[in-house]
């Protein structure tokens, strides 16, 4: 329901809010605003390893403190696969 995904989207922000910051923008540039990591790492001159490393930091963060809003997540998405077909 529209109530469940806008409490999901409530915690991913809440959840993105906590990380630290640099770890946060390497998340965010790759996420939403799909860059690859060459192209963070140039733009914020970082090597690929340091952009990996803020990466697989964000992504275990993220992980386990949303991990209770997986059943919603997959509600919503199921519905989506649902009313296309």
């Amino acid at each position: 329901t529209q109530i469940e995904f806008d409490e999901l989207q409530t915690k991913i922000s809440e959840a993105l809010d906590v990380l630290p910051p640099k770890c946060r923008q390497v998340f965010e540039l790759s996420r939403f605003e799909e860059k690859k990591y060459r192209e963070i790492a140039d733009e914020l001159n970082i090597s690929i390893k340091t952009v990996e490393n803020h990466m697989g930091k964000a992504l275990g963060l993220l992980r386990t403190s949303l991990k209770e809003y997986l059943p919603i997540y997959l509600a919503f998405v199921l519905e989506i696969i649902k009313n296309k077909g």
